[in-house]
């Protein structure tokens, strides 16, 4: 028998693991994978933006978040950065956004695995866990027809989102079958797309712009980075920050809508003269046989001028068939505040992290379950879920410790 199983060796499930062995338990982790930690190299675009200088309540989402920062805060940022030097990293800051100095999300997939086999961390792969039963005194893991025995068990994982690298919600399987209540799991930090998007022409383009999200007529929240458009609708960071609400509010039944500013970076009183100044001294020195988009070309790239230019004023087809006055007013009420209906998302497949999950009041503080003692969740299982910018491993990293260190001090 076990003192400590943790099913799942992702980023919280290794932290779990770890803090179990150091506060003295044997500890096995069961992984589906052949390979451990597999969707932490994924993460940050494949360089691993694991924590970040700044972590407050508008970081994440959750129904209890006053709960979610006091588990963050017990194994905060400085803990996180601390650990990682402590493995021989070097950490590179990106305005707030911590990194490995090599830029390597596998140099961090490495290091942990290694750390976690000098503690003394049994890693087993190729173990996918089909069911937890909780007998007596003790906890019965099934892997086939096989039962692991454990004195504590930690559910690490993960939850639905990018079910490639494993994620498949088998916890929350799990935990249904035990009447646990869990806030319905949605895609997190996921694209979204357009009931009707007439910027499809311009996929592939990349472009500052803020993004806004109102739900029943109320903005709700914004950001403003790099846009990237889609056939299907829109991605990028700034949409990423906005997702979780967005898929919420729809699945609530909400009218979700997204509304575009191509000019974040300039005051609201001076967007209208800067177009209109470009519109006219382009008009006036390029030739009035060229596209009407070229009207256009010194503000977007290419394929957005074209865009708007139709969007603005279709029927013109060179320069010379715009009246300037016309197509710079406009051209100003069109840019400013463009607006879409959201119709739906890209779904887990496209998402990076998962909102939703076991509900606060489910829980003890040191993340045990209140109908199951001895059983402990972390990581996705849990109702919390944040922006991008290293807050998912964040809350992975602190509530996988809080976990480990309650499940193995027990």
């Amino acid at each position: 028998m076990e003192d400590v199983i943790v099913i799942g060796s992702g980023a919280s499930g290794l932290f779990a693991a770890m803090a179990a062995r150091e506060a003295g338990a044997e500890v096995t982790v069961l992984e589906k994978n052949t390979q451990f930690a597999k969707k932490l190299l994924s993460t940050g675009n494949g360089r691993c933006n694991f924590t970040n200088l700044r972590v407050e309540k508008d970081c994440y989402h959750s129904d209890d978040l006053d709960r979610a920062l006091d588990i963050i805060n017990r194994f905060d940022q400085s803990k996180v950065l601390d650990f990682m030097c402590s493995l021989g990293m070097g950490i590179e800051y990106k305005d707030g956004w911590c990194y490995p100095r090599s830029m390597s999300a596998l140099c961090v997939n490495r290091a942990l695995i290694s750390h976690a086999k000098r503690l003394g961390v049994h890693l087993k792969g190729g173990k996918e866990v089909t069911d937890v039963i909780k007998k007596d005194d003790c906890f019965e893991v099934m892997v086939g027809g096989y039962a692991y025995r454990a004195r504590k068990v930690i559910l690490a994982c993960g939850g639905y989102a990018a079910p490639k690298s494993g994620s498949t919600g088998e916890g929350f399987y799990i935990l249904k079958r035990s009447g646990v209540r869990i806030k319905k799991p949605l895609p997190a930090l996921v694209p979204l797309v357009l009931k009707y998007n007439p910027l499809k022409k311009a996929a592939g383009v990349r472009t500052l712009a803020k993004v806004s999200l109102i739900a029943d007529s109320r903005e709700v929240s914004s950001d403003t980075g790099n846009l990237q458009i889609t056939e299907y609708g829109i991605s990028g960071i700034p949409v990423f920050q906005i997702s979780s609400e967005a898929v919420r509010a729809l699945d609530e039944g909400k009218d979700v809508r997204v509304k575009l500013n191509f000019f974040p970076d300039y005051p609201e009183s001076a967007v209208e003269t800067l177009i209109g100044d470009c519109i006219t001294e382009a008009a006036e020195n390029l030739s009035a046989d060229d596209p009407a988009w070229y009207l256009l070309m010194g503000l977007f790239p290419d394929k957005l001028s074209e865009v708007l230019s139709e969007m603005i004023l279709p029927e013109a087809e060179s320069i010379g068939d715009v009246d300037i006055d016309t197509f710079s007013d406009y051209a100003y009420r069109t840019i400013s505040e463009l607006v879409f209906e959201v119709s739906g998302n890209r779904g887990f497949e496209y998402a990076q992290t998962t909102s939703g999950g076991v509900v606060f009041d489910e829980l003890n503080d040191d993340l045990s379950l209140k109908k199951i003692p001895g059983l402990y969740v972390c990581g996705e299982e849990a109702d919390v879920d944040g922006l991008c910018g290293g807050y998912n491993l964040q809350w992975a990293f602190s509530s996988g410790h809080l976990a480990g260190e309650s499940a193995g001090k027990s």
